[in-house]
């Protein structure tokens, strides 16, 4: 896993299950989308990249070497590709030969690439203040707003901030996007009109028992070999979560997306079984 194989005329990432995958794909984490980007538009290919982070999704379509379309959350064109830029975990996966009637964008990829590079450089000095969507911040008590100019977009969030939504609450009432989101809060914040009223919230779940995980990376193993902790990982990842605190009400889904690995019906039909079995007595 990790590499990129040539067979059958198509670039190919890693292996699954004891064959060549049939699209290419991996982890963002392994591989920045920038990087991914580069070696499709390179090799001037075609065909759809789907992402996925947690319940994010997205899709950029390269025709020739040629970002043509993209679309993520309430975003298409140039922002939804900068918006995905910025992913640093996830899946993706690249099925070629497939186009769209859409043409979003009609700049010059290397020049869309270029821009996205300088926004991500943006982002970190953002993140330093709004390190994650789920801030939450209030109106400053030692400023107020009719004592500087500010336009109307900033006017919308700040309308929004009130020390209880997160920015990822104001991003999706007010359908901007992530990027432009935090950008507009950070601005505001250094001018002194909002401050900090609490750190990330942090959601009340339910996690589940770690023996669960070797659990279930055991039957898995046993199933596909030794590809399947590189699986667990990269499905657990895929799904926004890490290992060691992952949430009990996700649990069936991470079964149900690791045993599409197995090939076998009966074979995967015992694995579900046996796995889920066990998930009901935690």
């Amino acid at each position: 896993m990790g590499r990129i194989d040539e067979q059958d005329g198509h670039s190919q990432l890693g292996r699954r299950t004891g064959r060549v995958a049939e699209v290419f794909s991996g982890s963002v984490r392994l591989f920045g989308l920038s990087d991914i980007l580069g070696l499709l538009t390179s090799r001037t290919k075609t065909g759809l990249l789907s992402l996925e982070r947690g319940t994010g999704k997205g899709e950029i379509y390269v025709e020739e070497g040629s970002i043509v379309h993209a679309k993520c959350k309430n975003e298409i064109g140039e922002e939804a590709v900068f918006n995905m830029l910025a992913w640093r975990d996830g899946m993706f996966n690249f099925v070629p030969d497939v186009t769209t009637e859409n043409k979003t964008i009609r700049r010059d990829t290397a020049s869309l690439l270029e821009e996205g590079a300088k926004r991500l450089e943006e982002w970190e000095q953002i993140k330093e203040i709004v390190p994650s969507e789920d801030m939450v911040f209030r109106l400053s008590s030692s400023r107020a707003p009719d004592e500087i100019t500010i336009r109307y977009d900033d006017w919308s969030v700040l309308s929004q901030v009130d020390g209880n939504k997160t920015v990822g609450e104001i991003s999706n009432d007010l359908k901007i996007g992530e990027y432009d989101t935090a950008r507009i809060v950070y601005k505001l914040f250094v001018t002194g009109l909002i401050e900090v009223a609490t750190e990330p919230k942090l959601k009340s779940r339910k996690t589940v028992d770690p023996g669960f995980l070797d659990f279930l990376e055991e039957r898995l193993t046993e199933a596909l070999g030794p590809v399947a902790p590189v699986i667990l990982e990269e499905e657990i990842a895929a799904m926004g979560e890490e290992r060691g605190h992952f949430p009990l009400d996700k649990s069936s889904l991470l079964v149900q997306k690791v045993s599409g690995e197995i090939d076998d019906d009966a074979q995967r039909t015992t694995f579900q079984k046996m796995v889920l079995g066990a998930l009901r007595g935690i």
